[in-house]
C-alpha cells in the first residue's frame, strides 16, 4: 500500500427533502469516504450518495430528511 495523503474538506449542504443535491469537494479523487449528519441532532444519516467524478458527489434524500446536512468527505 502506498503512503497516501489524506485530504478532508468539511462542510455544511442545504439539501431539498426528497431531492438531489450535488456536493463539489475538489478533491481530485474519486477513491473518497462520504458521511452526512442532521445538523440539529448531530445524527448520522443514511443516503444515497454516487461518486459523480474526481471532484463531485450527488446526494440524494428521502421526503422526510432534515433540510440542513453536514457533509464530512475524505479523499486518499
Amino acid at each position: 500500500m502506498e503512503n497516501s495523503e489524506i485530504k478532508t474538506p468539511r462542510g455544511m449542504a442545504i439539501t431539498i427533502p426528497g431531492e438531489t443535491t450535488t456536493i463539489a469537494h475538489n478533491l481530485g479523487t474519486t477513491d473518497i469516504i462520504v458521511a452526512l449528519y442532521n445538523v440539529a441532532t448531530g445524527n448520522e444519516l443514511n443516503s444515497g450518495i454516487t461518486v459523480v467524478d474526481a471532484n463531485t458527489v450527488t446526494i440524494s434524500t428521502a421526503s422526510g430528511a432534515p433540510a440542513q446536512i453536514r457533509v464530512v468527505i475524505m479523499g486518499f
